[in-house]
């Protein structure tokens, strides 16, 4: 969090954003438990930066103190592996930029373009950045595809970055073992083909894998509560993150720019978790206000809400929603759900939009009642749900199985069997 690595300072090289901006906006991103090993951090370098942990049992925070020792977060790996290049400031300052802006499984979803219009800069630089970013561990970071993921995972194994970004153009060959095409169109052997599927077969559909180490356990900051006549309530669950106060002292005592840094930046934090605490309770609000069905009537259903029509309903840019429903939870009916559920494009039904949520729980449901013997393949499940007025794709199908974690049915018939 020093200083030293903001873009505020790096402003002659074509960053125009300011230190206070990119505080709050790396602190907005970060999943609550980074979020207060982040604060915890601040707070034993920076004397000025008071904490006020909440009190009672164990907290977020009191985690973050015991770990931030032992475990290093993948924020604080990218960003000492940056150090350890040799960058001019700008490229540098991209970089660290950037590694506030990845999603919690190691992928940018936020186009340059658009981070270049909102902070500034040239779209040069911040490619300088993504380049550095690209060429850190894990391999895939910083991928803004599964294409490119894959293209980057197989460049670290040792195939030659062309022939990497070529086979990674050709998944579904690669798949299928389609040996012959797969000749013609990338040029190569049989047996280095082979090699490369096998490379693709051991590799993770995301940068971070869930077992890296790297992600943080889903700790709710947000509880929403049936209150009096059926009224939906949003607070901030105590103790997920700290109070923070900057120890009062007149500017005229602070002697020498170090003092002075010292006390700025723990202003600027005090001002990012005060700043982060307001946006996710509107967030939260506009989430019980739009899917107040799921709240009241037990989670069973949630109403389509794409990113982009709740980013406008509440004026605010949607890399900055994007920033806030990363990593964050919500705790309902004690079960705790991400925010990111509650944000998403319909599917096509048969009386209106469907949210995903739902046809991953009729998935779920059909999956349930399947024959031990004939498990429902993914064809005749996307077949059903067409036949329901649902218009899917047996890809999509495949992905909202996956993501259920439920087995193929090859794989659920042999757990069976077994």
């Amino acid at each position: 969090m020093a200083a030293k690595s903001g873009l505020g300072l790096v402003q002659r090289q074509g960053l125009v954003l300011t230190e206070a901006m990119r505080q709050s906006l790396v602190l907005l991103r970060l999943p609550t438990l980074a979020a207060a090993e982040a604060i915890a951090r601040e707070a034993e370098e920076n004397p000025f930066l008071v904490v006020e942990p909440a009190p009672g049992g164990p907290t977020a925070y009191d985690y973050a103190l015991d770990t931030t020792v032992a475990n290093e977060s993948l924020g604080e790996s990218l960003h000492r592996q940056i150090a350890l290049q040799r960058l001019d400031p700008a490229t540098e300052a991209a970089a660290r930029y950037l590694v506030g802006e990845l999603r919690e499984d190691g992928y940018l979803d936020v186009a340059l373009s658009d981070l270049a219009a909102e902070t500034g800069a040239p779209i040069a630089v911040l490619e300088a950045g993504l380049a550095v970013l690209q060429s850190c561990e894990p391999a895939g970071v910083g991928a803004r595809s599964l294409a490119e993921c894959l293209e980057l995972k197989l460049a670290d194994a040792g195939i030659e970055r062309s022939l990497a970004r070529a086979s990674a153009e050709h998944l579904d060959d690669f798949a299928e073992a389609r040996w012959a095409r797969l000749s013609r169109s990338l040029g190569q052997p049989q047996t280095v083909l082979e090699k490369i599927a096998a490379l693709l077969r051991g590799f993770g559909s995301a940068p971070v894998r869930e077992d890296g180490g790297w992600v943080d356990p889903l700790v709710p900051e947000l509880a929403v509560e049936v209150g009096v006549q059926g009224r939906l309530a949003v607070a901030l669950l105590p103790g997920r993150l700290p109070a923070c106060a900057v120890m009062a002292v007149s500017r005229g005592s602070l002697e020498g720019e170090a003092l002075r840094a010292l006390h700025d930046r723990a202003r600027r934090m005090a001002a990012a978790v005060i700043a982060r605490r307001e946006t996710l309770l509107r967030i939260g609000a506009h989430i019980a206000e739009t899917q107040s069905a799921f709240f009241l009537g037990r989670h069973r259903t949630i109403v389509p809400v794409s990113r982009a029509e709740a980013a406008a309903a509440l004026a605010i840019h949607p890399t900055t929603l994007g920033r806030a429903l990363a990593g964050k939870a919500l705790l309902a009916g004690n079960q705790v759900f991400p925010l990111g559920m509650f944000f998403s494009r319909g599917l096509p039904g048969a009386e209106g939009a469907v949210s995903p949520f739902d046809v991953q729980q009729r998935i779920r449901a059909m999956i349930a009642q399947e024959s031990s013997d004939t498990p429902l393949a993914d064809d005749r499940i996307c077949a059903q749900l067409q036949k329901e007025g649902v218009d899917i794709a047996r890809r999509t199908v495949a992905k909202y199985r996956k993501c259920l974690r439920i087995p193929s049915s090859f794989g659920r018939k042999r757990r069976k069997v077994t």
